[in-house]
């Protein structure tokens, strides 16, 4: 069976390491509306689970999804990237059909174009 979704080793790592510093039991990964494509892309650490989240978990550490967003989310890779302005999680979703370019931002629909500048450049 393939995975949910997958995680890189550079994105655990990060991950496992924010979740020890913020002594926390693990994060939510959201879609929620907004961004400059229509939906984007939440993370916060939690402290309690939520009963209809999705758990993930690897190698100890958890990842809970919200039930709402596990469609749009199936079968995407996160990943940790560094760039000289630092590091970020980056997600690669098979499911977004247009992405804003600060990747925070997707959408499902191919007809809803970025409205954002950061995409005209």
């Amino acid at each position: 069976m393939d995975k949910f979704i997958n995680i890189t080793p550079a994105a655990l790592d990060f991950i496992k390491t924010s979740i020890e510093r913020e002594k926390c039991l693990g994060i939510r990964l959201d879609v929620k509306a907004g961004g400059c494509s229509g939906m984007t892309y939440e993370m916060e650490f939690i402290n309690e689970p939520n009963s209809a989240d999705l758990v993930i978990e690897e190698e100890g550490t958890r990842i809970y999804i919200s039930s709402k967003s596990a469609i749009f989310v199936a079968n995407m890779t996160m990943d940790y990237v560094v760039t000289p302005m630092g590091g970020s999680i980056v997600f690669e979703n098979p499911n977004a059909k247009t992405k804003c370019a600060c990747g925070k931002s997707f959408s499902t629909d191919e007809s809803i174009p970025c409205s954002s500048e950061c995409c005209h450049r």
